[in-house]
């Protein structure tokens, strides 16, 4: 391979790695997670991690400066990394998910970190298998499509697809990208009218280390839930439902760091549905939901703004609007750049809580290595503040919501009724806590 700048998006997940370093933590780093029955052929899996690296050789690059970019540069390793961990006992799986943990908040320099490794966690009668993936490499969709086309022999003479955020970036004009530029920044403007609630943290405590705490719901309670987000916020809003539910239950756990209104950015993938590629690149751009705390005690009321914002989003362009911002931002510096996406002209974090929804895993995984797959789930780092991240997926029916939080800023007892409350509004019980 050559070498390869960052795209505008790619750029921006690089700046979060900026701040969320600054806030004391490991970096951007990700992981999606596979829950094994039994352990996998070791053999087989390194093979096909030096065969997948053939294919796609950006796997083993590294980021290095290039003038106010940034870009991949080609390193001498001929295999994606993968490594081995063996532990004797692991009561309900908790040991397992410990070390995870572990993995994804090792930190190393930008320029050290790959962009892919792949870890084998194994205990007596089970075993994960995580794809830690250094954010500019990949978003989670991408990071999907890595495990599938490593452990799927169908596809090796997969076709390059033209990349989506380049392509729209080269197809718009001068004026275009002005037009939609000027409508970022006045969605932004008016965003920052509202200050933004953010959850409650001890913000004497500089971060100390990511923790997660997943909450998994049966296919019956899954299927409810889908059922209410179409029913609230028709048949592609669900992650407007889920975020919608995550507000009001925010608001019925309790914050201290009162603001006028909940703002949430969200991403917009912008590979076609179902498509196998590209793999690598960070291929979305983003959205806000806001919704002011008076909006949010009103269950109704609330799933109606956010349904009605996201279709004037839309038709205003403003899916697209953030990628021009995005590529004017990639030649500022970091600190800069990170000033001005994170921080409302009051100085205070925009972001309530950062979100992901990515739907079904697809194509979905039946065994891996020998090994049936039985579950699945996603980790993050996040920035602090807002120190919060819910990363939501569906496997095999069954949805899955992963807190990803800092631990010594969160108290366990606001982390338990936060999560009670989501389930309430989730499903839609009658003994609410808003």
């Amino acid at each position: 391979m050559t070498s390869q700048r960052l795209s505008p998006a790619d750029h921006f997940t690089l700046l979060m790695d900026h701040e969320i370093r600054k806030s004391g933590l490991a970096g951007n780093y990700c992981a999606l997670v596979m829950e094994l029955e039994g352990v996998p052929d070791h053999t087989e899996i390194a093979q096909r991690c030096t065969d997948f690296t053939g294919r796609f050789p950006l796997v083993v690059a590294r980021l290095s400066r290039q003038g106010r970019q940034y870009a991949w540069i080609p390193s001498d390793d001929n295999s994606l990394p993968f490594q081995v961990s063996k532990l004797d006992k692991d009561p309900g799986g908790a040991t397992c998910r410990q070390r995870l943990l572990k993995i994804i908040n090792k930190s190393a320099a930008v320029s050290a970190s790959a962009p892919f490794e792949l870890h084998l966690i194994e205990s007596a009668d089970r075993s994960l298998l995580a794809l830690r993936w250094f954010h500019p490499a990949s978003d989670a969709k991408g990071a999907e499509l890595v495990l599938h086309h490593l452990f799927n022999n169908s596809q090796l003479n997969l076709p390059q697809s033209p990349l989506p955020v380049d392509r729209l970036l080269r197809q718009w004009g001068l004026w275009r990208k002005f037009s939609l530029a000027r409508q970022a920044v006045h969605n932004i403007h008016r965003l920052d009218r509202q200050a933004s609630v953010l959850p409650v943290v001890d913000t004497q405590c500089s971060a100390d280390r990511l923790a997660l705490k997943l909450v998994c719901y049966d296919r019956e309670q899954t299927a409810r839930i889908m059922a209410h987000a179409r029913q609230h916020t028709g048949m592609t809003g669900t992650a407007l439902y889920l975020i919608g539910c995550m507000m009001r239950a925010m608001e019925a756990a309790g914050v201290t760091q009162a603001g006028d209104a909940y703002c949430v950015p969200y991403a917009v993938n912008l590979r076609r549905r179902k498509a196998l590629s590209p793999v690598l690149g960070n291929q979305v751009s983003f959205l806000f939901a806001q919704a002011g705390r008076d909006l949010v005690r009103s269950r109704q009321q609330l799933f109606a703004q956010l349904a009605d914002q996201n279709r004037a989003a839309i038709r205003q362009g403003l899916d697209h609007a953030m990628l021009p911002l995005m590529q004017a931002g990639s030649w500022l510096s970091l600190d800069r750049y990170g000033r001005i996406v994170r921080d409302s002209p009051s100085k205070r974090e925009r972001s309530s809580f950062w979100f992901s929804y990515t739907g079904d895993m697809e194509p979905e995984p039946v065994a891996i290595a020998g090994c049936q797959v039985r579950g699945m789930y996603q980790i993050s780092q996040v920035t602090s503040p807002p120190g919060l991240g819910l990363l939501i997926s569906r496997f095999k029916g069954r949805l899955v919501l992963g807190y990803n939080y800092i631990n010594n800023q969160f108290q366990t007892d606001w982390l338990e009724r936060l999560t009670q409350a989501m389930t309430a509004e989730l499903l839609d019980l009658d003994e609410k806590f808003l």
